[in-house]
């Protein structure tokens, strides 16, 4: 584990993986290359009086939204020593994570996972469980 991508969507557990990966930097003492991910789902718009100026607002919108979501884990990132860049995307956030590992060559995703449970998780299926079927890396959940 040494170039990490960690899907961060604010959650608990996503702060709980981030807190996974600075603990493992610091009792390995292992020097990471941490890329911080917010992917915010595109809005799904119906009507015919929907204007390109208004969908690219709202897409600007939802990107500043994102990377407001990525202040504090880049600050607990900064504070801890570890060299980090910032990401944000728009779509499917188990596609989005798979294009980021394989363009910025990550060895490992790591993620929380909200529990929902085994039957709303069937349901609904989970993020998590679709990112592990997208990506080609290890990916490391944090409850």
């Amino acid at each position: 584990m040494r170039k990490v991508l960690v899907a961060f969507d604010g959650s608990d557990s996503a702060k709980r993986a981030l807190q996974y990966v600075i603990d493992f930097a610091r009792d390995h003492a292992a020097t990471l290359e941490v890329h911080l991910l917010n992917v915010q789902h595109e809005p799904l718009l119906y009507g015919e009086y929907v204007t390109s100026e208004f969908i690219e607002q709202l897409q600007q919108s939802l990107l500043d939204e994102a990377k407001e979501a990525l202040v504090w884990p880049a600050d607990q990132l900064q504070e801890a020593g570890i060299k980090h860049k910032n990401h944000v995307a728009l779509g499917n956030v188990a596609e989005q994570v798979n294009a980021f590992v394989e363009q910025l060559h990550c060895d490992t995703v790591v993620m929380g996972t909200r529990g929902l449970g085994s039957f709303t998780g069937m349901l609904l299926g989970s993020v998590a469980t679709r990112v592990l079927h997208e990506v080609s890396v290890p990916v490391l959940l944090v409850k």
